[in-house]
């Protein structure tokens, strides 16, 4: 049980560490003229604006330092956002025109359950949301979802996995699967306890993390950042870092000879 609970937690990291090597590799996000472009290409003659950008990968975007560790649940992906003000047509109509703008210059499109779509092409994917209208009497709420009575569309422009991902994240859970098995056998029976506690604190994670491979590519690390599993997840690595620094202290020096 040990054994396989050590590697299946070993190759979870792996798969997570190396999936985050694979998205080093993402592109830019559109400027705001080029967002704004390709929505005007797909949606032509509305009132369009540009609301905001978050151009990093993926981090923290509120909070101050050291909400990367134990707090914050603004950990997300770079986007930057279009927001299409609903004309007199309506809402409904908007995005049916949107959905067919979006189809006819070339994106592939996946609709969704809620009636609204997120439109794929290379390495951007556009998702769409029920957005606040914009104008000069809205401008702090602009383009910000909405449960109902939306008054625009927005129009989230975020990167798709960069084609390493999947490998990577591949060779990094069956590196991980292969460690995670030898660091069980290796371990010496006085540190049971705290390869136990490291293997434990890890594993909400750890199941997150492998039922999401099942899914794709994605983001394999982000179990570890939500907020109920980051800090016992950090612990849960320690601990298990300190197995393995003890079984390295440990192993016998080959004797030197005159």
């Amino acid at each position: 049980m040990k054994r396989l609970l050590a590697a299946l937690t070993i190759a979870a990291l792996g798969a997570a560490a190396g999936g985050w090597l694979g998205w080093r590799g993402a592109g830019d996000l559109p400027t705001d003229a080029e967002a704004r472009a390709l929505v005007a290409a797909a949606v032509p003659d509305e009132s369009a604006d540009f609301v905001e950008r978050y151009d990093v990968l993926f981090g923290h975007q509120w909070g101050p330092a050291g909400t990367a560790v134990v707090g914050s649940e603004d950990y997300r992906a770079g986007y930057a956002v279009v927001s299409v003000n609903v004309p007199a047509d309506g809402y409904d109509a908007l995005v049916a025109r949107a959905r067919q703008g979006f189809l006819d210059q070339g994106w592939e499109i996946e609709d969704e359950d809620d009636g609204l779509f997120d439109a794929i092409r290379d390495d951007l994917t556009v998702s769409a949301y029920p957005a606040n209208r914009c104008g000069p009497e809205n401008t702090e709420e602009c383009g910000s979802q909405v449960m109902d009575r939306a008054g625009a569309l927005g129009l989230q422009f975020e990167r798709t996995p960069p084609w390493p991902v999947l490998p990577l994240t591949a060779v990094g859970w069956l590196l991980g699967l292969m460690a995670g098995r030898l660091l069980a056998v290796r371990a010496k029976p006085q540190d049971s306890a705290l390869l136990w506690a490291g293997l434990a604190l890890l594993l909400p994670a750890t199941v997150v993390v492998t039922i999401g491979l099942l899914a794709g590519p994605g983001v394999p690390w982000d179990p570890y950042m939500y907020l109920l599993f980051r800090p016992f997840a950090l612990l849960g690595a320690a601990f298990l870092v300190a197995v393995i620094a003890l079984a390295v202290m440990r192993r016998p020096v080959p004797a030197t000879h005159d």
